[in-house]
């Protein structure tokens, strides 16, 4: 299934309120081909009317961690002395410059919490961010 698609089933889990465990099927279905997704695709609106973001920042944490986890275990390969050698970078850097859009687009919320921005911008790995660029793009607009 495409990530697109994926994306759409978990936009329909949510609304329609499934168990969690379906949720969570989904989203880790989504992780393991989060290198080929676009922003759209993670811009997951909110349906709570609680007051709460406009978009569902939580669904893309769990997400975003289901894929670390995912690349830590199938693309980590480690050797007898302790080298560790990490997947390809252009996925890995395809997921940071994702997360950094992200990060961007919804930084104009202003429900958006500092600790929930700092939590999603703590979960983009050092080695998908050759410039910090997109960090500062993203930061500049939060604090606007």
């Amino acid at each position: 299934m495409s990530v697109s698609f994926l994306s759409m089933l978990v936009r329909a889990a949510i609304y329609l309120d499934t168990t969690v465990a379906c949720r969570l099927d989904l989203e880790k279905r989504m992780a393991t081909q989060l290198g080929q997704a676009v922003l759209d695709d993670l811009l997951i609106p909110s349906y709570s009317f609680t007051g709460d973001t406009l978009f569902d920042v939580d669904t893309v944490q769990r997400i975003m961690s289901n894929y670390l986890e995912f690349q830590i275990g199938n693309h980590f390969v480690i050797k007898g002395d302790d080298e560790y050698f990490s997947p390809p970078q252009s996925d890995i850097e395809r997921v940071g410059k994702l997360m950094e859009n992200y990060l961007a687009e919804i930084s104009t919320d202003r429900n958006l919490s500092v600790a929930k921005f700092i939590s999603l911008a703590e979960l983009i790995p050092e080695q998908s961010k050759p410039t910090e660029d997109g960090m500062y793009r993203a930061l500049d607009i939060y604090l606007k």
